[in-house]
């Protein structure tokens, strides 16, 4: 109800102050409800609530999140970092994940589920996938060092790349 309220509110506001909202309306509001979890692969690397209050970044690192809504853990430790290896499903050969499903526990799910974080994986899995059939490496052994150079020249802030 909180969010309708606000919607509501936010509405009168336009209708009240922009130019060309006075006779606005709303037409429909949450015609589907979602969910914040979801299912998760286990991954050759399993995200967990420890990563996030690390500083250290992985030597595969191929995204950085910024760590926020988490109160003082988010102002000791401002920004998670996402591994490669978390995209790549344990037991399964040359397949990555790149989605909400990728392998975390709980507690990193709730925060890193996003759409902006759906398309970071997804250009991260996107490069690692063209890298791989360029080199004819299977997804795991895909050059690491490549991989970040390429995501890195494609505009992607990573550590210790120029």
């Amino acid at each position: 109800m909180e969010g309708r309220k606000k919607m509501l509110i936010t509405a009168d506001y336009r209708k009240k102050n922009t130019p060309g909202f006075e006779h606005s309306f709303v037409v429909l509001t949450c015609p589907q409800l979602g969910c914040r979890g979801s299912r998760r692969v286990v991954g050759d690397y399993v995200l967990t609530a420890k990563d996030m209050a690390s500083d250290v970044p992985f030597p595969d690192t191929i995204a950085i999140f910024p760590n926020v809504d988490k109160n003082e853990t988010s102002d000791k430790h401002p920004l998670m970092y996402m591994p490669y290896r978390a995209l790549i499903p344990a037991k399964v050969d040359n397949m990555l994940v790149a989605c909400r499903a990728f392998s975390s526990d709980q507690t990193v799910q709730e925060y890193f589920n996003l759409i902006p974080h759906c398309m970071a994986l997804g250009q991260a899995a996107g490069t690692a996938a063209a890298l791989s059939v360029k080199s004819g490496a299977d997804l795991r052994k895909v050059n690491i060092g490549a991989l970040q150079d390429s995501l890195n020249k494609q505009g992607v802030p990573l550590p210790n790349r120029a």
